[in-house]
């Protein structure tokens, strides 16, 4: 790397540019996002099902059907961050939560690192904690066929809801 510029620091995102020499040696800049690292919760009521919920994504001008997800506090592990971001959208506490993979969201030209992890088990009890725009989160129970057939019909764009469907299909049986 030749030079960095941060650009912007925000609440979420902070975004640098970064000057590159090239393969043939001529530089060039790279935009860089930077995001926290994030967790996908995985909540599946029956080995058939899977539990989302509903809210607007200003970027999106619309309301989206999505798995459990939210940023990482400083310190907490990917399990820790789990069960908070489930107590806090859903009200459900979890018996036991497994991290069972992580991937990079957009490496060409983001950082955010997201933890995917599965509920094993959970009660049902009040959100507590939620964030600005949470308030109105509707929750919903969704057979994984309908899901599926919802992700081919272009009904289902998040991706990582889609990455996470397409693990619980495969692990239901």
């Amino acid at each position: 790397m030749l030079a960095s510029r941060r650009i912007y620091d925000g609440k979420v995102v902070n975004l640098r540019i970064d000057t590159l020499r090239g393969p043939n040696g001529k530089p060039h800049d790279v935009e860089v996002v930077e995001h926290a690292e994030a967790v996908v919760v995985i909540v599946r009521p029956t080995p058939a099902e899977m539990l989302l919920v509903r809210q607007y994504r200003h970027p999106l001008a619309r309301e989206n059907w999505e798995v459990v997800a939210g940023g990482m506090n400083p310190g907490e592990s990917p399990e820790e961050a789990a069960a908070r971001e489930l107590r806090e959208e859903t009200g459900y506490v979890a018996h036991r939560i497994e991290r069972i993979w992580s991937a990079f969201s957009a490496p060409g030209f983001c950082d955010e690192l997201l933890h995917f992890c599965a509920v094993d088990g959970y009660d049902i009890g009040e959100r507590d904690g939620f964030d600005a725009g949470e308030e109105d989160m509707q929750l919903g129970i969704f057979a994984l066929d309908d899901l599926w057939q919802k992700i081919r019909a272009n009904e289902l764009p998040d991706s990582k809801t889609q990455i996470a469907v397409l693990w619980a299909l495969g692990a239901r049986s």
